[in-house]
């Protein structure tokens, strides 16, 4: 990745920048693509309907997503087309949870998740917070090994609901 964010081959850059409103329809194209391309049974996506994806994909739920004063989004560009995002939210004074990295299936193994876990964690570093969490099915390998592999460590498993339903997520930590 070089200075601007921007990873791949010349004919595969992905470039990394904090989300915009202007970016609200990009970013709703890229949800439902990326539902639509994963199923609602694929990790990450448990207890997703169609409703579920017609919320989050609001204009106004998109932009109370995008910024603010505990709220962080970053996206993954391939020339004009969101291809991947990352999000974070403020837990407390030291800590920021990473809610959620999404890339499409299409893209997955290339080079995508990196450079939006490092602008998130970035981030984080340069707000002066102290920790990263993150949390994933418990079963969920690929995102667990990407997750060890970039510095986090186990933490603890809890049960969450998650539209309706218990779920079993790994949390994970990395200090900063």
């Amino acid at each position: 990745m070089d200075a601007n964010g921007v990873t791949g081959t010349e004919s595969e850059r992905i470039s990394v920048a904090e989300a915009r409103d202007a970016d609200t329809a990009a970013i709703a194209m890229f949800l439902w693509e990326a539902w639509r391309s994963s199923g609602p049974n694929v990790p990450g996506w448990a207890g997703a309907s169609e409703e579920v994806i017609a919320e989050l994909t609001a204009p106004d739920a998109i932009r109370a997503r995008i910024g603010g004063p505990d709220r962080r989004m970053f996206l993954a560009w391939e020339g004009d087309r969101v291809v991947g995002f990352s999000a974070t939210l403020v837990v407390d004074g030291e800590t920021v949870e990473l809610v959620g990295i999404i890339v499409l299936q299409s893209m997955l193994g290339r080079g995508v998740g990196t450079p939006l876990l490092e602008a998130a964690v970035r981030s984080v570093d340069e707000a002066g917070f102290r920790r990263v969490l993150v949390k994933t099915e418990a079963t969920n390998e690929r995102a667990l090994g990407f997750y060890r592999s970039r510095g986090f460590s186990d933490s603890r498993i809890v049960i969450e609901d998650v539209e309706g339903t218990p779920m079993e997520l790994a949390e994970l930590i990395r200090t900063l």
